[in-house]
């Protein structure tokens, strides 16, 4: 839901900051598409919840310094790449291994709309950085690299879920300590191997948009083998869950054809 929100925020911004009418078109409509997500996942979490969880730390503070930057290149690659990146591997994780056939159904719904703003964030990434001098694309390859490491380091830290283990009686430090002992550095490596895995999605859509060059690549090797990535194509998992939900939304849509002929 946080997620949603920041990305209706940023695509309402680069409305007032773009220049070429088709691209702030575009933006305004991923406006609309990201409102209709806001208000989907409200409607969820009230329903099931009553109401959500606030932001972490981590990934509220990141959401807020892409809502505020004025740095146009830097604000598409962190909406377009990295929220977008970090929803549709989490979209593909949960409609995986959720049991809530509601949930499956929203993601998958969410998800048709969210892989073309992803595929839109790789094809800018494509025209747009080579265009740019040297020092411009390698501040924001660093930027994204830095971004990435702040996100996979702490978005999953259990000091980012104080509010979550405070009901249940845990201290986070606690948890945190236990984690030590079991979550290592190798158990990280074999999770990103995950098709559904969320940085590897992450890495992926990086790697393909081509913020990943040689300057930088031997920080994400380290976690991913990229050469493999590269090899398995652009598709990720979440591709396949939004084109089965766009084949849904296409005979929903002919039932209704179908009524509206008939009533007619």
């Amino acid at each position: 839901l946080h997620g949603e929100q920041g990305a209706l925020s940023l695509s309402a911004s680069l409305c007032h900051m773009l220049a070429d009418p088709g691209v702030v078109e575009y933006a305004a409509n991923q406006a609309r598409e990201e409102a209709r997500h806001v208000t989907a996942f409200s409607r969820y979490i009230h329903t099931r919840w009553g109401a959500p969880m606030p932001a972490s730390d981590v990934l509220g503070g990141l959401l807020k310094e892409l809502v505020d930057l004025t740095d146009v290149p830097r604000k598409i690659v962190g909406m377009q790449l990295l929220v977008e990146g970090l929803a549709m591997g989490i979209f593909a994780s949960l409609h995986s291994k959720s049991q809530d056939p509601v949930l499956r159904r929203l993601t998958q719904l969410v998800m048709t709309d969210e892989a073309f703003h992803h595929r839109a964030g790789k094809l800018w990434g494509r025209d747009a950085l080579p265009m740019m001098d040297e020092k411009a694309r390698n501040g924001v390859e660093d930027w994204a690299a830095q971004c990435f490491q702040i996100l996979m380091f702490n978005m999953l830290h259990p000091s980012q879920k104080q509010a979550l283990y405070a009901p249940l009686g845990l201290d986070w430090e606690w948890v945190r300590d236990a984690m030590k002992e079991s979550y290592t550095s190798d158990v990280r490596r074999a999770e990103m191997s995950e098709s559904t895995n969320v940085f590897r999605v992450l890495v992926k859509t990086l790697l393909h948009a081509g913020i990943i060059t040689d300057r930088t690549r031997p920080l994400y090797a380290q976690w991913v083998d990229l050469g493999a990535l590269a090899g398995e194509g652009e598709g990720t998992v979440g591709d396949a869950i939004a084109a089965e939900g766009l084949e849904f939304l296409a005979g929903v849509n002919a039932a209704r054809r179908s009524r509206h002929e008939t009533a007619a």
